[in-house]
């Protein structure tokens, strides 16, 4: 088994297997102490690599879940500044054996898939 270690988005391939750590707000209610004291919230997501995106911000890109015959992904997109650390869990070669999908990732921009805002209007 592969020792999972701390690497660089610059070092990572799309389709490796990561874990990355990083620090939202939180929207909790306590004392004021408690606010001062911690008010961040640490999380950890894991995925595949799928890239980094943005224009003027730059989102790391992580793929949670895939539509097998339209190569539509569902992902998670957070912003390289607040990442604490991204860990490999697994290279891409090794996930192709479990995610066909991850082997015909390429330069070109992935397809992620698009959610719509419903607006529901009062009767």
């Amino acid at each position: 088994m592969m020792e999972m270690k701390p690497v660089k988005v610059e070092d990572l391939n799309k389709g490796d297997l990561i874990i990355v750590k990083w620090v939202d707000a939180s929207d909790i209610r306590g004392s004021l102490r408690m606010h001062e004291g911690s008010p961040e919230v640490h999380v950890k997501d894991w995925g595949v690599y799928l890239g980094v995106g943005g224009r003027t911000k730059k989102f790391i890109i992580v793929g949670k879940d895939v539509t097998e015959v339209h190569q539509d992904w569902g992902a998670t997109r957070i912003p390289l500044d607040i990442i604490e650390e991204i860990v490999l869990v697994m290279p891409r070669d090794q996930v192709a054996d479990f995610i066909t999908e991850v082997q015909i990732l390429g330069p070109r921009r992935i397809r992620l898939r698009k959610y719509r805002r419903e607006v529901i209007k009062p009767v």
